[in-house]
């Protein structure tokens, strides 16, 4: 089977916009656009309803979504590729007791057990041809009474551009073949930095809302998918 095209948000440099450098090259994106300097609001719903065992955020990026659910009583092991933020959250995040590790989403290197693992906005950020690993990755380390909840953008008139924004079929074949079975899919709001990405929007010709605060408001997927037994 043929390997699917490579885009540009294939080879976007997430190590680099850590460091000031643009997210991808046709646009100037060098602030974090996820960092809105709190937990993702969605994040905050998901984790005030969720048994408080042991979690892995997948792409923790600066640490805040670790943070808030080991501030409300989960065990934490939270990983990002890029090494700048896992320096970071080790630096400001030190005394929380959150194990913070270097790693690649599709091939973690991690032993253990999850039984919640968050994906917060992590799953568009992974090349196309990757993603069934990702997914046979996180089954791996799934308990059998796991909950993976997976949130990515979803096509809207104003939300990301495709392929950043992902059809649900997708996701839903991919997780199937993978192991996962789906439990329920909702669509959420994933606030993002409109600074960060003003440029990348005027290029791409985008009419992305903001909030009363400013943040872009995205329109995403929550979905829920459970181990297939």
């Amino acid at each position: 089977m043929n390997n699917p095209t490579i885009n540009e948000f294939d080879k976007a440099d997430f190590q680099g916009v850590y460091e000031g450098k643009t997210l991808i090259s046709s646009a100037e994106v060098t602030a974090v656009p996820w960092d809105i300097g709190r937990p993702q609001p969605v994040v905050q719903d998901i984790l005030g309803k969720g048994q408080k065992n042991r979690l892995l955020d997948v792409g923790c990026g600066l640490g805040l979504n670790a943070k808030q659910a080991n501030e409300l009583g989960y065990q934490v092991t939270a990983i990002d590729s890029a090494a700048k933020a896992i320096e970071h959250c080790l630096n400001v995040h030190q005394e929380t007791g959150i194990q913070f590790q270097l790693a690649n989403a599709c091939d973690t290197g991690l032993n253990e057990k999850f039984d919640i693992i968050l994906d917060s906005a992590v799953y568009h950020s992974i090349p196309s041809s990757d993603r069934s690993a990702y997914m046979k990755e996180m089954r791996r380390l799934a308990n059998d009474n796991a909950e993976f909840h997976l949130i990515t953008f979803a096509p809207s008139q104003h939300g990301m551009p495709k392929p950043l924004a992902i059809e649900l079929s997708e996701i839903i074949q991919l997780a199937e073949i993978n192991d996962w079975a789906i439990q329920s899919v909702e669509r959420v709001t994933y606030k993002g930095n409109a600074g960060a990405i003003s440029d990348f929007q005027k290029k791409k010709n985008l009419n992305i809302l903001t909030d009363e605060n400013g943040l872009t408001c995205l329109p995403s997927w929550h979905v829920i998918l459970k181990v297939k037994i």
